[in-house]
């Protein structure tokens, strides 16, 4: 059996893990799991108020996660420089009020999963929920990565 290394960011990541218990990554064999990140900074905790810069903070917190846990974990797959969207393999979306923001929820995932995805295309996959833990937060990302 793998052994489980979890990982945070530093800020609300680390406060998560004191407060809450539970981390922002774990590393299983060639896998790492990323929870949901929103469109918070995760350092000064401020969520902007539009749905684009909430979907681009959140594409920022998952490759920052990435770089930091490879790093961390001293893993063979880190690269300095890299953006670490290279190793997603699914990405799932979660949009507090789908129905009402359809066309330009999907129109800013497919602008940012090309920018974030150039040379591949992840599993995609977005559900539309009635809300989120922060009354602010319009979107959550969370994404399996391979980094065998």
């Amino acid at each position: 059996m793998s052994s489980f290394a979890y990982y945070s960011l530093p800020g609300f990541g680390e406060q998560c893990r004191e407060q809450y218990g539970f981390s922002d990554a774990c590393i299983i064999g060639d896998r790492m799991i990323i929870t949901g990140q929103t469109g918070m900074d995760p350092v000064t905790c401020q969520t902007a108020p539009d749905l684009e810069a909430q979907v681009a903070q959140a594409f920022e917190n998952i490759k920052a996660l990435i770089e930091r846990t490879l790093q961390q974990a001293q893993h063979p797959a880190y690269q300095e420089g890299k953006s670490g969207w290279e190793h997603v393999v699914k990405l799932h979306a979660y949009f507090v009020g789908l129905s009402a923001v359809r066309d330009e929820a999907r129109a800013i995932m497919v602008r940012h999963i090309k920018q974030a995805c150039p040379n591949h295309q992840p599993l995609f996959t977005m559900v539309g929920i009635e809300s989120l833990p922060f009354p602010e937060h319009r979107v959550e990302l969370e994404v399996d990565v391979w980094i065998g």
